[in-house]
């Protein structure tokens, strides 16, 4: 934007006579009001008219309706989005879960079954070691006895002897 700082002073300078300087006066005048006049083309170009105001005001409404109108498509299609996307979720944990109380069943039956062969296999097995040691515990009654009638009758048979020979001593060496 020119300025109109123009420093050529417009002099009122009492002289008798003619001597050019209004001519001076007249230019400098000029040179200031073409100035004012580009200053107020620039003005009426660069701000804008009440027609313009509305004209933006318009374009802002419509640029608004639109972005509003975006906006709840979106919306509406993340809620959809949102929805399909917790039924797959439900679904796909509905699914889990019976996966997971299919495979906790199989693998109960599987742990009552091993449990059930093993009891079985301890009570066979304890059943074996009861009846191996009721007749090893026989066996040894047996044999202790055994045992027990030898050692009685040799205590016998000592004793006899002892009896014999104190009966010998007894009645011939007196």
């Amino acid at each position: 934007m020119p300025s109109v700082g123009n420093t050529d002073p417009i002099e009122n300078v009492p002289h008798a006579a003619y001597d050019g300087r209004a001519e001076v006066r007249f230019a400098a005048m000029e040179t200031r009001i073409a100035a004012v006049e580009v200053d107020v083309a620039v003005i009426r170009t660069s701000f804008a008219t009440q027609d313009d105001v509305q004209s933006l005001r318009a374009e802002i409404h419509a640029a608004t309706e639109r972005i509003m109108t975006v906006l709840y498509e979106h919306k509406l299609e993340f809620t959809i989005a949102l929805a399909k996307q917790r039924e797959d979720l439900t679904a796909a944990l509905a699914k889990q879960r019976e996966d997971l109380t299919a495979a906790l069943t199989k693998q109960r039956e599987d742990l009552t079954a091993a449990l059930t062969k093993q009891r079985e296999d301890l009570t066979a097995a304890l059943t074996m070691q009861r009846e191996d040691l009721t007749a090893s515990m026989v066996e040894q009654r047996v044999e202790l006895h055994k045992t027990l009638m030898s050692h009685t009758w040799k205590l016998y048979g000592f004793a006899s002897l002892l009896m014999g020979g104190v009966y010998f001593i007894a009645r011939y060496v007196h």
